[in-house]
């Protein structure tokens, strides 16, 4: 006789699953049904180890292989027994119910026997919880639950390490978007949880590494080094360098020399956020940019976010590591990181300028609607950098006036100097917030006034040169620039910076130079 059982179910209908690898700790899963298509991806298809749906199940943890049958949990075998001894006893019970009941209406010898009502135990009941970590594989779309971080679906076999990450990330920027939401009055709260949010980052990231490294010390015994505590070497980038390295892989590799300071930086920062309250240090000092020893380190949301993107980067490439597959790093750029956090020109600096002095430029930038010299409204900007001490923007604002960028005019009464965009701002922070370059924009210009008869109707040229108006006006303006005093009206316009000009010769000798300049 064979019986069939089926297998307790969690709330959400999963089942418990245990690896047989002894090793593999914590070993127990949960694994639920397939709730998305397969994909057809052949650089997802090449990550499987095996067809999804076979008859084998895969240890999450260790990446062991075996039958399902082999992955039972005990807790289930168990149950099963349970089960069992249940349906036996009952069968029993109503066995002999039925032998004595024919002798229930018949007297023997004086000896009479009447059944009783019987007493019928309950069946069984078993209680599964499903697991805090759940998942769906991207690559053949199975749902399971894991304890924190795990290496492999244990339906297709493919590296989820990425996905993982990208869990804890996501994690993370709610924090940041919370934080980001706060009042000016909760600024410190605010501060609080944009540093726990960067640190648990570096926490993600150092637990990953030193996951997919051990994985690799305990699987691949030829290369591997002699066993040596790693301690916290996954802090620092250079020692985990060094981990790599006796497996022939550098995982920073593909960072841009910007990316890999921004990264050394960022695990430098959480040390100060963590371990100093966010005080600066000597150290910390010595190696940032406007960081003053004393003060509370600068962190800003999009500060968060770009550590975690670059923190993504490194863990793309140990994901590629599990699966065996090389990508070359063009290549894994071009194709992109499903999960990977989108870099923005946001996370950068320009030129000298500090983090905050970028992001306010860019602010700035973003909010013009028509790329005109104005002056900026100090609640907008106070309400957008609300969790920014009003010393810190006065500085970075400062930077911004020496680069050209903005003009300050101090007066009695405001928190902030009176701000003034200049068209300086517009040619160096379009190209990484407006995605267009006022200097091209303006060589195309040039060609169309060069072909009139000198006298140029700025709106009839907008007209003409196809533009939205928030693109045209910083490159008019550097056509205007080029033009003689005197010849450029001064009637005011709403919308652009003159209403008309008139060239000369030199006018047009001086536009010609330009244009020569701008296409070299």
């Amino acid at each position: 006789m064979e019986l069939s059982i089926p297998l307790p179910r969690t709330p959400e209908g999963r089942v418990y699953r245990y690896s047989p690898n002894e090793d593999a700790h914590p070993r127990h899963f949960v694994l639920g049904e397939r709730v998305a298509e397969i994909s057809d991806d052949e650089t997802k298809r090449v990550r499987m180890r095996q067809e999804p749906g076979s008859s084998k199940t895969i240890c999450p943890y260790s990446g062991t292989a075996g039958e399902d049958d082999e992955f039972t949990h005990p807790k289930d075998a168990e149950a099963a027994i349970k089960i069992v001894e249940h349906a036996a006893m009952k069968d029993v019970q109503d066995a002999f119910s039925g032998m004595l009941k024919s002798i229930a209406s018949k007297s023997r010898g004086g000896i009479t026997y009447e059944p009783g009502a019987g007493n019928r135990r309950p069946k069984p009941q078993f209680g599964r919880r499903d697991l805090m970590r759940l998942l769906v594989c991207d690559c053949c779309g199975r749902d399971y639950g894991v304890y924190a971080i795990a290496l492999y679906c244990p339906d297709c076999g493919a590296p989820n390490v990425a996905l993982h990450f990208a869990r804890e990330v996501e994690l993370v920027l709610q924090q940041v978007s919370i934080a980001e939401e706060m009042g000016e009055n909760q600024s410190e709260l605010a501060y609080r949880l944009l540093g726990n949010a960067h640190e648990d980052v570096l926490t993600a990231f150092e637990a990953v590494q030193k996951v997919v490294y051990l994985h690799k010390v305990s699987s691949d015994t030829e290369r591997a080094p002699a066993t040596k505590a790693v301690r916290n070497d996954f802090q620092n980038v250079e020692r985990a360098q060094k981990r790599y390295a006796d497996f022939g892989l550098d995982p920073f590799r593909g960072l841009s020399d910007p990316e890999r300071e921004a990264l050394d930086l960022n695990i430098q920062k959480r040390h100060i956020i963590g371990h100093n309250l966010g005080v600066v240090d000597a150290k910390f000092a010595e190696n940032a940019r406007n960081a003053k020893l004393g003060e509370t380190v600068q962190l800003l949301g999009h500060d968060v976010r770009e550590f975690a993107r670059l923190c993504q980067l490194v863990v793309a490439v140990l994901d590629d590591w599990i699966a065996d597959v090389n990508l070359p790093d063009t290549e894994r750029n071009a194709q992109g990181i499903e999960h990977l956090v989108e870099p923005s020109s946001e996370m950068m600096t320009i030129g000298d300028l500090s983090v905050l002095a970028t992001s306010i430029g860019r602010w700035i930038c973003d909010d013009s609607e028509k790329g005109l010299p104005e002056h900026v409204d100090e609640d907008e900007l106070l309400a957008a950098f609300e969790a920014i001490e009003i010393k810190a923007l006065e500085e970075a604002l400062a930077e911004l006036e020496l680069e050209g960028c903005v003009e300050l005019s101090h007066v009695i009464g405001p928190k902030l100097p009176r701000i003034r965009a200049t068209e300086d701002l517009f040619q160096v922070f379009d190209p990484f917030v407006m995605k267009s370059n006022p200097l091209r924009d303006a060589v195309a210009l040039i060609d169309l006034v060069l072909e009139g008869d000198g006298s140029v109707d700025i709106s009839e040229l907008h007209q003409w040169s196809g533009l939205t108006l928030r693109r045209f006006n910083p490159a008019v303006a550097l056509v205007l620039d080029e033009i003689g005093e005197g010849r450029v009206s001064r009637t005011y316009s709403p919308d652009y910076p003159a209403r008309y000009f008139v060239m000369v010769a030199q006018d047009r000798i001086a536009l010609k130079r330009l244009r020569g300049r701008l296409d070299g």
